[in-house]
């Protein structure tokens, strides 16, 4: 009998292998041979992710597979797993493995949901009574392996980390199934074919997505005025700002007035107070998941789910440490070896500078690293080859992990900062500006578009001045539309909107979903068609903003719910709390819904959300018979009056290249489109298009006409 190893997926499992070099690979293990670590060898197995799974509600109750109102609530006394046929041959080894086993070795992922990846397995193959262990390493490098295999630790100590995540699991199918088939239900009844999903964590994301589209759409900008004056100096002329903001403009010429100041008039006066000091700004905390996800997604545009792809291939690559953390820490350990790899860190970027090899707490904490440490560069520095066959995506993505931790050794950002202040009668004019005296860290990030104060020319108090007053109307500006990257960010901080018994609870669970899950729950919103992306910007479909609706004013619309939900389930992983007693809670919430929703449900303003997405979108007149519309169809624009016999169209993509709507409404409006770039001829190409009349058998319709054609 030997040790078997249960990894969470082949990659992983090879990379345990190579710590031991000699093993032999099997069809669904690896075998290792004899070593100073295992006298008589290992076994390494895999599951494919979640290997097995929670049984569909018709496996339970053959009513609970109509998705009809009158057999909800779904609620199994006890929960059963199953197996998928694809992947009963794998679960098959892995079974036959773990009876077979003198001890088993946890070695999936080192969070909560792996925990109940392996323990679910050993569960349903029923070796629950084995011997365990469990492997704990935030890196895959082969010598860092060889220690952790040395020093594995207490399985039991996991334990309640299993019971936390299986917790979740539980609640998220007890939501999901009955919210999906209340909301489909009850939709469908007022005439809506689709199907609905609901989910624990994904709801309240899509509503707080919907809530800023519609805050876009009802905004209305409101004019505000301020004083401000135009300074002359010997040594130059620049802005104060006065610190008043008003709503009527009214207002802001009765206290110019109150304070014997006239519009455009040259007063003599002189500079009340100079105020000059050195700052000092520190480099980014090191990376946690959701920090990496936002920058790449803001710099390279990359989507969330990529970004952790990218991260989790890198840490099978053995480049960087493991992905799906919280902690912008790392320990003294961490620390050393990094300092030790900082010349390879500087060659990789091409800088140079005096490293700076003290710890500072902002980056280096023990008493801050729980589960895992910051994403960071690991023992194992790239080489040229190595940079050379990452992807593109990859290697800016690591790149950007070492410029992150690298910054933590180098100098901190210097500048003066100066505020000039003016006051005259009762007002008060200021403004800062800044002169940088040393890039330090942030010479590593060479093209980052950093908008700077402004430079004010120098001056000292009591220096006589012209001041020359005037009022500055402004608008509000209106909310912005999210980015992928943002969005992580908001499900992270979502709680600065809310109440503040509500911020508490969501402050101490980091918001909504986890750094684990927030890039899934995105990509579930994208498939569920409640959500769309283009050009990086995140917009809600019509579907989406129908479900959006028919749970406002639920517990399904607030991102407290499952933030107060994530707070018990942590306390289960701590044992403060009991499995048992938060399913009961959420049995308690899914009866109230199914018995709250149908009166609750809006249908008149859903159905409106309806009626104006169905609304077909016209782009301009048709120029061939004057009374149609051109309007975007399937795969071409086309005339609304094609049944009164009107055939006039045009592509919806040109030589390679997509004609966009904005681009045929103005051709519609004015003949010519502006310049299109990236045509596909013998070469490429850049041209307008044109509307050129076309005659055949006495009928006329106009086709595109390429103008100012310039090759690439």
């Amino acid at each position: 009998m030997k040790p078997v190893i249960l990894a969470e997926k082949p990659p992983q499992a090879k990379k345990y292998a190579e710590a031991f070099k000699n093993f032999k690979t099997k069809k669904g293990y690896i075998e290792v041979e004899p070593n100073s670590v295992f006298p008589n060898g290992v076994l390494i197995t895999w599951a494919i992710g979640h290997l097995v799974e929670l049984q569909e509600p018709k496996k339970y109750k053959e009513e609970w597979g109509s998705w009809k109102l009158e057999s909800l609530p779904i609620n199994p006394e006890k929960f059963i797993y199953t197996v998928s046929d694809s992947k009963k041959m794998q679960f098959n080894i892995v079974k036959d493995l773990l009876h077979s086993a003198s001890e088993i070795i946890i070695a999936t992922d080192g969070d909560r949901e792996g925990e109940n990846i392996a323990r679910s397995i050993i569960n349903h193959a029923n070796a629950n009574k084995k011997q365990m262990k469990r492997l704990w390493a935030n890196s895959l490098e082969p010598d860092t392996l060889y220690v952790e295999f040395q020093n594995l630790r207490n399985a039991d100590d996991f334990y309640l980390s299993f019971v936390e995540a299986q917790t979740r699991q539980f609640s998220d199918w007890l939501v999901g199934m009955n919210g999906t088939i209340l909301y489909t239900s009850l939709l469908k009844q007022k005439g809506f074919k689709d199907t609905f999903s609901v989910g624990r964590v994904q709801t309240p994301t899509l509503y707080m997505i919907n809530k800023r589209e519609q805050d876009m759409r009802d905004f209305k900008p409101k004019p505000f005025y301020e004083i401000q004056a135009n300074v002359k100096h010997k040594n130059g002329e620049f802005i104060l700002k006065g610190t008043i903001k008003e709503d009527l403009k009214q207002t802001v010429i009765d206290l110019l007035s109150d304070n014997k100041i006239f519009l455009n008039t040259d007063y003599g006066h002189f500079i009340t107070d100079v105020v000059e000091e050195e700052e000092t700004e520190k480099s980014p905390q090191l990376y946690t998941l959701s920090a990496i996800q936002t920058k790449a997604n803001k710099v390279f545009k990359y989507s969330p789910k990529k970004v952790l792809e990218i991260v989790q291939s890198l840490y099978l690559s053995k480049l960087v440490t493991y992905p799906r953390t919280d902690t912008p820490y790392i320990t003294e350990s961490e620390y050393e070896y990094l300092s030790n790899n900082v010349e390879g860190y500087k060659k990789l970027l091409g800088v140079d500078f005096q490293a700076n090899l003290t710890p500072d707490k902002r980056y280096v904490n023990s008493k801050k690293v729980q589960e895992h440490y910051a994403i960071v560069p690991t023992k194992h520095v790239a080489s040229e080859k190595e940079l050379s066959d990452l992807s593109p995506e990859e290697k800016n993505v690591y790149l950007e992990i070492v410029r992150n931790t690298l910054a933590m050794f180098h100098q901190k950002y210097k500048y003066m900062k100066t505020v000039i202040t003016v006051q005259y009668n009762d007002l008060v004019f200021k403004n800062t500006g800044k002169v940088e005296v040393l890039k330090g860290w942030k010479e590593l990030y060479p093209d980052a578009n950093e908008q700077s104060k402004e430079v004010l020319p120098s001056v000292e108090t009591n220096d006589p001045i012209t001041l020359n007053v005037a009022i500055k109307e402004g608008k509000t500006s209106k909310p912005k539309r999210y980015t992928e990257g943002e969005l992580v960010n908001a499900m992270k901080t979502c709680g600065k909107e809310l109440e503040t018994d509500e911020k508490a609870v969501l402050k101490e669970t980091e918001g909504i979903g986890t750094e684990a899950t927030r890039a899934d729950i995105i990509e579930t919103l994208k498939k569920k068609k409640y959500i769309e992306v283009k050009k990086n910007l995140v917009y809600v479909t019509p579907k989406g903003e129908v479900l959006s609706k028919a749970v406002e004013g639920s517990l399904l619309a607030s991102p407290s719910m499952t933030a107060k939900w994530e707070t018990f389930l942590q306390k289960i992983g701590k044992g403060e709390r009991q499995q048992e007693a938060f399913l009961n809670n959420i049995r308690t919430f899914i009866n109230k819904m199914i018995s709250e929703t149908p009166e609750k449900l809006n249908v008149e303003s859903i159905e409106k959300i309806i009626e104006e997405s169905t609304k077909e979108k016209t782009l301009g007149k048709c120029p061939s018979c004057k009374d149609g519309e051109i309007v975007s169809r399937t795969t071409f624009y086309g005339c609304n009056r094609y049944k009164e016999g009107c055939k006039q169209s045009f592509p919806h993509e040109l030589l390679k290249k997509k004609i966009t709507e904005a681009q045929l409404k103005r051709l519609l409006e004015k003949g010519k489109t502006t310049v299109i770039k990236g045509f596909e001829g013998k070469k490429l190409f850049d041209a307008f298009l044109t509307l050129q009349i076309n005659s055949e058998k006495g009928t006329y319709s106009y086709k595109l006409n390429f103008e100012g054609g310039k090759s690439k």
